[in-house]
């Protein structure tokens, strides 16, 4: 090849000239279904114990009041109360609806758990008779942050929820609060969120609703004002003998029922009416793998394990796809076509030829690695066949797991989706590279989090002393003074990484320091007998170069600052993606300290149901005699890294010039930006000198050279041979002319405005507030006032809660980088 190459690689790096740096690759009643319903008193003594001195007086209210109720009203499943108000309004457009439930002076609301800690939801069911409705709400889990404790001290008078993005069900608000004289609570959705389609006319209506495991409920069925399709209004509700025993959609396996998983998915494998085997489009499955078996690869349609190519005897390029072999002979396994490659490598689509066949196929484009578009002569997959597919490797290609998203995608039933891993990667072989390790970092469900922690390594064992240079890189730690050369690198991470980002400790403290806490080990195996076992991290593997799963002290926060990163720490690897790879120029390498501290800082997460661990592996190729020639020099422009101020609901463009130095071999540029980048482009020089910012345009089209849409999977551009500017080589024809793209939240399609109310982020701090939602002042200051964005004068669903986005950390935030390499 002659020109530039955009390359399917990941990540992004970014090191020092000739520094031996990494790159950077880019009531106390308790719930008496416990105890039986003669089991009231008890548990009431017990709280008393529970409770605060302040609280003690009030209380007593309602423990006497308990004393005088009959055994057979203290039900098993919660505690009834009364309702003042119910309305239900779905009839207008998503953005009217409506849910409006209100209590008051009712002595079984008394607030005895602490929401934001102990969890909460909301469940609403409806029934009809006579040709009437009747549905469920799926089970409404409350964010914990959204909640505030009521007085001093927080929740003396009880608790408040605030969602303005009411993200959970559409709830924007609940009040639960005690009274001398009876509790309240009051439950407020509004919006499209609030999605349940209420059918009519209908018997009655049941609120539902629970803190810790205590439920409360509440049946209007008495003076119904409105009860029609989309329509229900009910008053002065009295509250019902008992609760129900069972209810379906609440997420509790009770009587009656064999599962219940409290969402409205018929077609999982627990159906709407809690039992196992929900109304699928297909057959039942236990794994992704499982159903592209039988519904891509066994399919007629696409022939794949048919007698005539992958299921013949010898089947065609000696690949098997037939039942209990496919698996077998397509993970980790290298292609016929060309033994560099392998034809499905885990979490990374765009180096496996199982699907850059396929996909050219679809595409209708030639394939990237070589031989026929797949498959020939018959119907290509589907754009959801596809997808899953890429999914499914993307996820980590795993046999026996579920990857989210793929039952949809295969119109398919199968088991809640899995944490996801990739297998342990193989390390060079001996005499040509080592592999680092992270320790297996716990991943609590539905939840995420930036951590940093450190490992130590000597490899002393496993470079050729031949292959050993003096170095002072990783400062003391690094005790043999020594380094190795290496030429191409290789980080894989589990698919549930928001991004990776590893540097070596130069600080002044050793293993032994108690700034590193204690070394424990952290396995992926939470049942191995060695979990948490305090560990030496210099009592290493000498195959390995490691003590296995032996890490330090586990710290929250960005980056490793906390442990000495940073301005602290020498040579980055950072990446945005499960697997990057990286391989220099001919000729080309960097270094690493022979032994050392790693520092590993991730920022993962966990939206599945069931906790799970995040693994990292970097592998580091040496750099033979014919690439010890050059060191490495990162491009790592962050001249206009901040520049972007993008109004709510708009676009803007940031273009700039970088000038690539004079002598240099340019072999790489790619790019960074968040999730509000929608395109970044690149155009060759020459270029003129331009201001900075919106006052820069685009370059000349003919010039254009890189074009990337994804901000998680930026494109590489690569120059083979190298870009070469000789000395003397005019500024203008060493300039770059850059440009990216911002959306924040411009069409339907855009990436969602920036929102002050998002969990995730920075907020929005003390940049002007607009009204985030539709209506006639959408995008208009609003100050802090919802009320000013109702859609309508006295809808209240207005959201006072959108902004600009600008320069920052977070993926809320933005950036505006060019990276890359090059060599003198």
């Amino acid at each position: 090849e002659t020109g530039p190459r955009i390359s399917p690689r990941r990540g992004f790096v970014a090191g020092g000239k000739g520094s031996g740096r990494l790159p950077v690759a880019g009531l106390g009643l308790t719930n008496t279904r416990r105890g039986g319903k003669n089991a009231l008193m008890f548990p009431a003594v017990i709280f008393l114990c529970r409770i605060s001195l302040r609280k003690f007086f009030a209380f007593s209210v309602v423990l006497f009041t308990f004393a005088a109720i009959s055994p057979a009203s203290a039900h098993d499943g919660g505690y009834a109360i009364g309702g003042r108000l119910l309305k239900i309004d779905t009839r207008r457009e998503p953005a009217k609806h409506q849910f409006i439930f209100s209590a008051s002076k009712e002595l079984l609301v008394f607030p005895t758990h602490d929401p934001a800690v102990e969890g909460s939801a909301i469940l609403v069911r409806w029934s009809g008779s006579g040709g009437g409705g009747g549905g469920r709400s799926e089970l409404i889990e409350l964010d914990p942050a959204s909640w505030k404790g009521l007085g001093k001290p927080a929740g003396a008078k009880g608790y408040k929820y605030l969602d303005k993005s009411a993200s959970r069900g559409g709830i924007k608000t609940v009040i639960y609060k005690p009274g001398a004289k009876g509790g309240s609570l009051k439950i407020i959705a509004k919006g499209a969120g609030w999605d349940q389609e209420l059918t009519g006319p209908n018997d009655s209506v049941w609120v539902h609703f629970r803190v810790e495991d205590e439920w409360t409920c509440a049946k209007f069925g008495g003076d119904i004002k409105k009860n029609e399709d989309g329509f229900f209004l009910a008053k002065k509700a009295v509250a019902p003998s008992e609760c129900p025993d069972s209810v379906c959609g609440n997420g509790i396996v009770e009587s009656g029922e064999t599962c219940d998983d409290g969402n409205l998915d018929d077609l999982d494998t627990c159906s709407n009416g809690c039992t196992i085997g929900g109304e699928c489009n297909g057959e039942d499955f236990d794994s992704t793998f499982d159903a592209i078996q039988e519904i891509i690869f066994d399919s007629g349609v696409y022939g794949c394990a048919s007698a005539g190519c992958h299921g013949a005897a010898v089947p065609s390029g000696g690949l098997s796809l037939k039942v209990g072999e496919s698996y077998a002979e397509l993970v980790d396994v290298a292609s016929t076509i060309d033994p560099g490659t392998k034809r499905v490598v885990p979490a990374e689509p765009a180096l496996s030829v199982l699907y850059d066949k396929v996909h050219a196929r679809n595409m209708l484009t030639t394939t990237t690695f070589g031989g026929s578009p797949m498959p020939i002569g018959l119907t290509a997959l589907s754009d959801e066949h596809l997808q899953a597919l890429y999914e499914w490797i993307r996820g980590g290609a795993p046999e026996d797991s579920v990857v989210a998203g793929t039952a949809e995608l295969l119109a398919t039933c199968l088991p809640d989706p899995d944490p996801l891993t990739i297998p342990e990667p193989d390390p060079p072989a001996p005499g040509t590279g080592i592999q680092f390790q992270q320790t297996a970092r716990p991943l609590v469900a539905n939840a995420e989090s930036e951590i940093c922690m450190a490992t130590y390594f000597d490899f002393s064992d496993l470079v050729p002393v031949g292959d050993q240079v003096n170095c002072s890189l990783g400062g003391p730690n690094n005790y043999t003074g020594k380094c190795f050369r290496w030429h191409k690198l290789t980080l894989a991470q589990d698919p549930q990484s928001h991004h990776a980002i590893l540097n070596f400790y130069a600080g002044s403290n050793t293993p032994s320091s108690s700034f590193w806490g204690s070394w424990t080990k952290k396995l992926a195996d939470t049942e191995d007998p060695d979990q948490g076992a305090t560990c030496d991290p210099e009592a290493i593997d000498s195959a390995r170069g490691f003590h296995l799963g032996c890490s330090s002290k586990i710290v929250k926060g960005i980056g490793c600052g906390a442990l000495g990163g940073g301005l602290f720490g020498q040579g980055v690897v950072v990446s945005q993606e499960s697997y990057y790879q990286q391989e220099f120029a001919d000729g080309v390498f960097d270094l690493s300290p022979v032994a050392g501290i790693m520092l590993w800082n991730s920022h993962a997460f966990n939206t599945t149901n069931t906790d799970g661990t995040l693994n990292q592996y970097l592998n580091l190729e040496f750099a033979d005699s014919a690439d010890q020639v050059s060191p490495v020099s990162p491009v790592f422009d962050i001249s206009n890294i901040f520049y972007m101020n993008v109004p709510p609901f708009a676009t803007q463009e940031i273009c700039g010039n970088w000038v690539a130095p004079s002598g240099a071999n340019l072999f790489n540029l790619s790019s960074h930006t968040h999730r509000h980048g929608v395109r970044y482009r690149i155009w060759a020089p020459p270029n003129a000198p331009c201001s900075a910012g919106p006052f820069c345009s685009p370059g000349s089209p003919g010039q254009l050279i890189y074009t990337s849409t994804t901000y998680a999977d930026p494109k590489q551009l690569d120059f083979d041979p190298p870009v070469y500017f000789p000395p003397g080589t005019s500024t203008a024809n060493r300039t770059y002319r850059l440009c990216s793209l911002y959306d924040n939240g411009s069409t339907p399609s855009s990436p969602s405005v920036k929102r002050d109310s998002n969990p995730v982020g920075s907020g929005c701090g003390a940049k002007p507030l607009v009204c985030a939602n539709e209506g006639p002042n959408k995008g208009l200051a609003c100050g802090s006032s919802d009320s000013f964005c109702d859609s309508s004068s006295g809808a209240a669903d207005g959201s006072c809660d959108a902004c600009a986005v600008d320069g920052g950390l977070t993926t809320e935030d933005e950036m505006f980088v060019l990276l890359g390499f090059l060599f003198f």
